[in-house]
């Protein structure tokens, strides 16, 4: 085994214990939750090795690396973008990542929705909800989520199945909890408008998604904690 593998072994044995623990505390089970081994900036060789744990689920947030891995990968994998879409790059994102986790914007909900007509494919997606007024990120304002989602819950070709949120930069962890609430009470409020909505969260990254999971979270997107520090 190499010393990259050996590494990889190690940490998700850590992770998989500190998420049994999580779900442990919030009186969950393991079946609710996705884990997204988040793969930008690595080499193939770590998606393959990470393969041949177990791990199925890969994300990326560029569409220029992410696409020929998502080529030379297993065919079995379920790929997830994450990263900002930029509306030329949204052709390549549906035919190639069955989820997308930052829609920012109605115009970009619309192009997908055109984009995957054309391709006759149907993506599962995530509203990216700034929660925190955070003017270094992306996404919706809170207040936007309602009328946005009443938009893709309309449109035949995407699956509008959550929110995605990522706390402020340099949150504490009472900080990143606080937001991890404020955001499950949003999409509380949104199933209240929508009861067949299915209200999925993407919460949490390495450095905080055991506060995620006992908010709640569906989807953890784990790169550094699995990976080690990327190149």
């Amino acid at each position: 085994m190499s010393n990259l593998s050996s590494s990889l072994t190690s940490n998700l044995e850590e992770v998989n214990g500190r998420i049994d623990g999580a779900l442990h505390s919030a009186l969950r089970n393991r079946g609710g939750l996705t884990l997204v081994a988040v793969s930008k900036r690595q080499p193939l060789s770590q998606v393959k090795a990470a393969y041949k744990l177990g791990i199925r689920h890969f994300g990326e947030s560029q569409i220029q690396e992410g696409v020929p891995k998502v080529k030379a990968a297993p065919e079995d994998i379920t790929w997830h973008f994450m990263g900002h879409l930029q509306k030329n790059k949204v052709r390549k994102a549906v035919k190639y990542f069955q989820y997308i986790h930052s829609i920012d914007s109605l115009s970009l909900l619309q192009r997908v929705d055109a984009i995957s007509s054309e391709e006759r494919l149907c993506p599962k997606l995530f509203l990216q909800v700034n929660y925190g007024l955070d003017p270094d990120k992306y996404g919706l304002h809170p207040e936007a989520a309602s009328p946005v989602l009443q938009a893709a819950l309309s449109l035949k070709n995407i699956s509008c199945i959550g929110l995605m949120g990522i706390p402020p930069h340099h949150s504490d962890e009472d900080r990143a909890t606080a937001y991890f609430k404020g955001m499950t009470a949003l999409r509380d409020q949104l199933k209240e408008e929508h009861p067949d909505w299915p209200g999925k969260l993407s919460l949490g990254m390495s450095g905080d998604f055991e506060s995620a999971i006992c908010a709640g979270s569906h989807f953890i997107r784990l790169g550094t904690v699995l990976f080690g520090e990327r190149s």
